[in-house]
């Protein structure tokens, strides 16, 4: 890499990047904003920390060096930054776009400008649908930004793993003899797109495991149900990070069958006592659309959730049966309302099975939340 003698030369680099302003890549967030898959939450970490499963940040130092006629003495230089962004769940149809932003932090005077050509491919079952982005830095703290889109041809039924990469071109723009661009590349996240949950196909990062997420404001009871048992039943899966739940996607008659196992069925009925509880009804954890539910309820533990002070804590939960064999019970049955128990069971977790894209037979975990 060069250019005649006694002419300069030069040098790039490519290496891990430090953070980049979130505002430069999407919209200014909301006061407060908790999104786990912002990139305010993500663009200031380095590998696994910066994606989860709905969204990545990648960013990469750049580096011009501009190189004596002896190619070791250095006459001037100029660093940036790039960053890529894409929110996974933003758009569906297996299709995703990447923002992209590139910033010039400092430079020598002599160096008038540099340049990036940055050229995405797709791996796997995908296809960039952009043109590459082409990035002229003249001023230092001015940035040039572009999106980059992709889409996966995912057919019904089937799952596509797909991979982004990246060919940058550095060049420095300098006066005199023309000095050559040098080409680098690397790869982002391993991306799953599948057309096997909901309406539509779309994509996650699989080695981020999926979450259902129940928060206690919302389904009282029912999430200090789930709670409780993650915290009491230790020997048996019960959704937590080490020991998850994994999905089975069945029809919804199997799915009350296997409901009707735990409450309904053989010696041990779940008895419900609307004096107790108001429209009461049989919750049971695991779901029954999980490998791990359906159990006989003779195995279960039953409990009683209690809101104490306005507040529902483990703590306040009372139990009613088996309590002695709560280690190595494999699931629970409580007394929570109706409208709780399809709200948190049914709905959150079916909402989560789409959102997070949760296909047969694979671990999630239940996170319970204030």
């Amino acid at each position: 890499m060069g250019s005649p003698k006694d002419a300069a030369w030069a040098c790039y680099e490519v290496g891990s990047g430090r953070p980049v302003p979130a505002h430069a890549l999407t919209p200014a967030p909301r006061d407060g904003d908790p999104d786990p898959n912002s990139p305010e939450s993500l663009c200031d970490k380095q590998p696994p920390a910066n994606s989860t499963r709905l969204a990545y940040c990648v960013t990469r130092g750049l580096r011009w060096t501009y190189l004596g006629p002896d190619q070791k003495t250095v006459i001037g230089r100029a660093e940036g930054e790039l960053g890529i962004y894409s929110n996974l769940k933003s758009v569906p149809q297996a299709n995703w776009k990447e923002s992209v932003v590139a910033t010039l932090h400092s430079k020598t005077p002599n160096i008038p400008a540099v340049e990036m050509d940055l050229l995405p491919i797709c791996t796997g079952q995908c296809s960039v649908t952009s043109a590459p982005l082409v990035a002229k830095l003249e001023k230092v703290d001015a940035s040039v930004g572009g999106s980059i889109n992709y889409s996966s041809s995912v057919g019904p039924g089937a799952e596509a793993p797909v991979q982004p990469q990246y060919h940058a071109a550095m060049r420095l723009l300098v006066p005199g003899t023309p000095l050559p661009s040098v080409n680098t590349d690397w790869t982002g996240p391993q991306i799953r797109c599948d057309n096997k949950v909901g309406r539509w196909p779309g994509c996650v990062i699989p080695e981020h495991m999926a979450n259902v997420t129940i928060r206690k404001s919302l389904y009282r009871a029912a999430a200090v149900s789930y709670e409780w048992a993650q915290k009491n039943l230790t020997t048996f899966s019960m959704g937590t990070e080490y020991k998850p739940l994994h999905y089975m996607k069945t029809t919804e008659e199997e799915i009350d069958r296997r409901r009707n196992i735990t409450c309904n069925l053989g010696p041990d009925k779940f008895v419900r006592d609307n004096l107790l509880v108001p429209d009461d009804s049989c919750d049971e954890f695991p779901f029954a659309a999980s490998r791990e539910g359906g159990n006989m309820g003779t195995l279960c533990v039953d409990i009683l959730p209690q809101q104490v002070g306005g507040v529902w804590d483990v703590k306040d939960v009372k139990v009613l049966r088996n309590g002695a064999n709560a280690a190595n019970a494999p699931c629970v049955r409580s007394h929570v309302t109706n409208k709780d128990n399809v709200a948190a069971g049914r709905d959150e977790f079916g909402a989560a099975v789409t959102s997070d894209r949760i296909v047969d037979n694979e671990p999630f975990q239940v996170i319970i939340a204030p």
